[in-house]
Protein backbone atom coordinates (compact mmCIF):
# COMPACT_ATOMS: atom_id res chain seq x y z
CA UNK A 1 0.00 0.00 0.00
CA UNK A 2 2.81 2.41 0.82
CA UNK A 3 4.46 1.77 -2.56
CA UNK A 4 1.12 2.37 -4.30
CA UNK A 5 0.61 5.61 -2.39
CA UNK A 6 4.10 6.89 -3.15
CA UNK A 7 3.61 6.09 -6.84
CA UNK A 8 0.45 8.20 -7.16
CA UNK A 9 0.68 11.44 -9.11
CA UNK A 10 -0.04 14.77 -7.40
CA UNK A 11 -3.16 15.14 -9.54
CA UNK A 12 -5.94 14.33 -9.32
CA UNK A 13 -6.19 14.85 -5.59
CA UNK A 14 -6.29 11.57 -3.67
CA UNK A 15 -7.58 10.68 -0.23
CA UNK A 16 -5.76 7.71 1.27
CA UNK A 17 -7.45 6.37 4.36
CA UNK A 18 -6.61 3.65 6.79
CA UNK A 19 -4.81 2.85 9.99
CA UNK A 20 -2.20 0.82 8.12
CA UNK A 21 -0.75 3.90 6.47
CA UNK A 22 2.40 4.82 8.40
CA UNK A 23 3.36 8.44 8.96
CA UNK A 24 6.81 7.68 7.55
CA UNK A 25 5.21 7.29 4.11
CA UNK A 26 4.26 10.96 3.94
CA UNK A 27 6.43 12.95 1.57
CA UNK A 28 4.50 16.22 1.57
CA UNK A 29 3.19 17.14 5.01
CA UNK A 30 1.13 19.98 3.52
CA UNK A 31 -1.01 17.26 1.99
CA UNK A 32 -1.41 15.01 5.00
CA UNK A 33 -3.50 14.88 8.14
CA UNK A 34 -4.31 12.15 10.60
CA UNK A 35 -7.76 12.13 12.24
CA UNK A 36 -7.21 10.57 15.62
CA UNK A 37 -9.74 10.02 18.40
CA UNK A 38 -8.79 11.16 21.87
CA UNK A 39 -8.25 8.25 24.25
CA UNK A 40 -11.36 9.15 26.25
CA UNK A 41 -13.55 9.41 23.17
CA UNK A 42 -12.21 6.17 21.72
CA UNK A 43 -12.68 4.29 25.01
CA UNK A 44 -16.30 5.43 25.18
CA UNK A 45 -17.01 4.39 21.57
CA UNK A 46 -15.31 1.02 22.03
CA UNK A 47 -17.30 0.31 25.19
CA UNK A 48 -20.53 1.21 23.38
CA UNK A 49 -19.68 -1.42 20.78
CA UNK A 50 -19.43 -4.05 23.48
CA UNK A 51 -15.96 -5.19 22.41
CA UNK A 52 -13.92 -7.47 24.60
CA UNK A 53 -11.23 -6.01 26.83
CA UNK A 54 -8.57 -7.43 24.53
CA UNK A 55 -10.11 -5.89 21.41
CA UNK A 56 -10.50 -2.51 23.13
CA UNK A 57 -6.87 -2.69 24.24
CA UNK A 58 -5.74 -3.46 20.70
CA UNK A 59 -7.59 -0.42 19.29
CA UNK A 60 -6.19 1.83 22.03
CA UNK A 61 -2.65 0.55 21.43
CA UNK A 62 -3.05 1.14 17.70
CA UNK A 63 -4.18 4.73 18.33
CA UNK A 64 -1.19 5.32 20.63
CA UNK A 65 1.16 3.92 17.99
CA UNK A 66 -0.34 6.08 15.24
CA UNK A 67 -0.12 9.19 17.43
CA UNK A 68 3.52 8.46 18.36
CA UNK A 69 4.53 7.84 14.74
CA UNK A 70 2.71 10.98 13.58
CA UNK A 71 4.56 12.99 16.21
CA UNK A 72 7.93 11.44 15.32
CA UNK A 73 7.42 12.27 11.63
CA UNK A 74 5.84 15.66 12.26
CA UNK A 75 2.58 14.93 10.43
CA UNK A 76 -0.43 16.96 11.52
CA UNK A 77 -3.21 15.57 13.67
CA UNK A 78 -6.82 16.60 14.05
CA UNK A 79 -8.19 15.39 17.37
CA UNK A 80 -11.64 13.82 17.27
CA UNK A 81 -13.20 14.09 20.69
CA UNK A 82 -16.94 13.90 20.08
CA UNK A 83 -17.32 17.55 21.06
CA UNK A 84 -17.22 18.74 17.47
CA UNK A 85 -19.55 17.64 14.72
CA UNK A 86 -18.61 16.22 11.36
CA UNK A 87 -18.97 19.66 9.75
CA UNK A 88 -16.34 21.06 12.15
CA UNK A 89 -13.92 18.24 11.37
CA UNK A 90 -14.49 18.64 7.63
CA UNK A 91 -13.84 22.39 7.98
CA UNK A 92 -10.58 21.70 9.85
CA UNK A 93 -9.42 19.29 7.14
CA UNK A 94 -10.48 21.67 4.36
CA UNK A 95 -8.53 24.46 6.04
CA UNK A 96 -5.50 22.19 6.31
CA UNK A 97 -5.73 21.38 2.60
CA UNK A 98 -6.85 24.80 1.37
CA UNK A 99 -3.77 25.34 -0.80
CA UNK A 100 -3.96 21.88 -2.39
CA UNK A 101 -7.71 22.23 -2.94
CA UNK A 102 -7.27 25.65 -4.54
CA UNK A 103 -4.49 24.29 -6.76
CA UNK A 104 -6.83 21.61 -8.08
CA UNK A 105 -7.30 20.01 -10.44
CA UNK A 106 -11.04 20.49 -10.63
CA UNK A 107 -13.66 18.39 -12.32
CA UNK A 108 -15.08 21.06 -14.59
CA UNK A 109 -17.39 19.19 -16.93
CA UNK A 110 -20.42 17.04 -16.18
CA UNK A 111 -18.59 13.99 -17.54
CA UNK A 112 -15.53 14.65 -15.32
CA UNK A 113 -17.70 15.00 -12.20
CA UNK A 114 -19.65 11.86 -13.06
CA UNK A 115 -16.41 9.92 -13.61
CA UNK A 116 -15.07 10.95 -10.20
CA UNK A 117 -18.34 10.03 -8.47
CA UNK A 118 -18.36 6.68 -10.27
CA UNK A 119 -14.80 6.01 -9.14
CA UNK A 120 -15.74 6.78 -5.52
CA UNK A 121 -18.70 4.40 -5.68
CA UNK A 122 -16.62 1.69 -7.30
CA UNK A 123 -14.19 2.02 -4.39
CA UNK A 124 -17.05 1.29 -1.96
CA UNK A 125 -17.98 -1.77 -4.02
CA UNK A 126 -14.34 -2.94 -3.93
CA UNK A 127 -14.15 -2.45 -0.15
CA UNK A 128 -17.28 -4.51 0.46
CA UNK A 129 -16.15 -7.24 -1.91
CA UNK A 130 -12.69 -7.25 -0.31
CA UNK A 131 -14.19 -7.69 3.14
CA UNK A 132 -16.40 -10.59 2.07
CA UNK A 133 -13.49 -12.25 0.27
CA UNK A 134 -11.93 -12.95 3.64
CA UNK A 135 -12.31 -16.56 4.77
CA UNK A 136 -14.10 -15.65 8.00
CA UNK A 137 -16.60 -13.22 6.47
CA UNK A 138 -20.13 -14.52 6.18
CA UNK A 139 -22.71 -13.39 3.68
CA UNK A 140 -22.96 -12.34 0.07
CA UNK A 141 -21.13 -9.13 -0.80
CA UNK A 142 -23.41 -8.52 -3.77
CA UNK A 143 -26.48 -8.33 -1.50
CA UNK A 144 -25.02 -5.89 1.03
CA UNK A 145 -26.73 -2.49 1.17
CA UNK A 146 -24.42 0.51 1.36
CA UNK A 147 -24.66 4.24 0.88
CA UNK A 148 -23.40 5.48 -2.47
CA UNK A 149 -22.96 8.99 -3.86
CA UNK A 150 -25.48 10.21 -6.41
CA UNK A 151 -23.67 10.14 -9.75
CA UNK A 152 -25.81 12.79 -11.45
CA UNK A 153 -22.76 15.07 -11.64
CA UNK A 154 -24.62 18.23 -10.61
CA UNK A 155 -22.01 20.35 -8.78
CA UNK A 156 -24.45 21.20 -5.97
CA UNK A 157 -25.83 17.68 -5.48
CA UNK A 158 -24.99 16.18 -2.10
CA UNK A 159 -27.46 13.30 -2.34
CA UNK A 160 -26.70 9.73 -1.52
CA UNK A 161 -28.40 6.51 -2.53
CA UNK A 162 -28.94 3.35 -0.51
CA UNK A 163 -28.33 0.45 -2.89
CA UNK A 164 -27.15 -3.12 -2.93
CA UNK A 165 -23.59 -3.65 -4.06
CA UNK A 166 -24.57 -5.62 -7.18
CA UNK A 167 -26.70 -2.72 -8.43
CA UNK A 168 -24.05 -0.09 -7.70
CA UNK A 169 -21.39 -2.22 -9.39
CA UNK A 170 -23.43 -2.70 -12.55
CA UNK A 171 -24.37 0.88 -13.35
CA UNK A 172 -24.18 4.45 -12.08
CA UNK A 173 -26.43 5.17 -9.11
CA UNK A 174 -28.61 8.26 -9.19
CA UNK A 175 -31.30 9.38 -6.79
CA UNK A 176 -34.84 9.00 -8.08
CA UNK A 177 -35.19 12.81 -8.08
CA UNK A 178 -32.39 13.09 -10.66
CA UNK A 179 -33.53 10.45 -13.13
Amino acid sequence: MVEDLLALPRAPLVVAEGSTLPAAAVRDRSRAVWLLPTAEFQRARLEERGLSTGARGLFLLLAETIEREASEHDVPLVAVDGGHGIADIVAAVEQRFSAALAEGPWAETLAERQALLREANEAVVAQVRGYFARPWAEGDAEEVVRTFLCECGDPVCESSVEAIVAVAAAAPVVTSAHR
